[in-house]
């Protein structure tokens, strides 16, 4: 009798029938991803040129790292998009695969997968750059391949940010899970139009974590006050722990509670948020 919770024959059955029914649009969303990055790169390097200077060296790799935060969000966010209405949540959630497998599926498509994809989209884009711009200027003012893969290492070990170093940098390589994890939520929650119902959902939330403390703390201290204290007594480093510690929280949190939703994800929903 076979495993009811997790088979390697039916996982990969799950992945395959996944891929094959929405390779257009993963297809698509990857070739939109390259075009951005090959555009970026050719307007950068005609910008700045072969210039290996600090500034230029830095840029390189922030709109690669920018471009990547976005992406990978938007990617996340198509995870359950083929369940958008009843008949298809009717026949995803009645396939022989067990729940936990159509879950891992999902996630080691959309979250996983991108994080392999991306870099190479990057090298490609940086080999395009050097194919449409190398004939024009006969190699002139275009530097050679660019290996992106150090992005997250060379973009936090040049902000000049106190107290950053390592920290810094984990926080980075645990956002590169944790915010997309965020997504993938929303995904989970609402299948249609996921992406923006999150980034809403998100907005508000940061709106309210901001703004309440804030006034608690102007009824009851002087905000100048306040902010003269934190600066005298909070290290950044200090500082850059919380948040490290914060992204750690935000990931186990997005997956548990994705996980737990989905476990529960009814063919109709009565819940009027849904």
């Amino acid at each position: 009798m076979k495993n009811q919770i997790f088979d390697w024959s039916r996982f990969v059955a799950t992945l395959r029938k996944e891929v094959v029914e929405n390779w257009r649009m993963m297809l698509f969303s990857i070739l939109g991803i390259y075009g951005i990055l090959a555009l970026l790169m050719i307007i950068g390097n005609l910008i700045f040129g072969a210039d290996r200077t600090m500034p230029a060296y830095i840029m390189r790799y922030t709109i690669v790292y920018m471009v990547f935060t976005y992406a990978s969000v938007i990617f996340a966010s198509l995870a359950f998009s083929g369940i958008k209405d009843k008949a298809k949540r009717v026949e995803y959630l009645s396939l022989p695969s067990s729940t936990f497998e159509k879950f891992m599926a999902n996630f080691l498509i959309y979250v996983i997968g991108f994080i392999v994809v991306f870099p190479i989209c990057a090298q490609l884009a940086d080999l395009t750059r050097i194919a449409i711009l190398w004939p024009w200027s006969g190699g002139a003012d275009v530097e050679g391949p660019i290996n992106f893969l150090p992005t997250f290492h060379e973009f936090a070990a040049n902000i000049n940010y106190p107290g950053g170093g390592k920290w810094l940098e984990a926080t980075f390589w645990i956002a590169v899970i944790a915010t997309p994890a965020l997504y993938f939520l929303g995904s989970v929650v609402w299948p249609k139009l996921s992406f923006l119902k999150t980034f809403a959902a998100v907005y508000i939330l940061e709106i309210v974590m901001i703004v309440v403390p804030m006034v608690i703390i102007s009824i009851f201290w002087n905000l100048k006050d306040m902010a003269l204290w934190f600066s005298q007594h909070v290290q950044p480093g200090s500082l850059m722990t919380a948040i490290t510690c914060l992204s750690v929280v935000q990931l186990v949190v997005c997956l548990a509670l994705s996980w737990w939703l989905w476990k529960r994800k009814d063919v109709v929903s009565l819940k009027w948020w849904l």
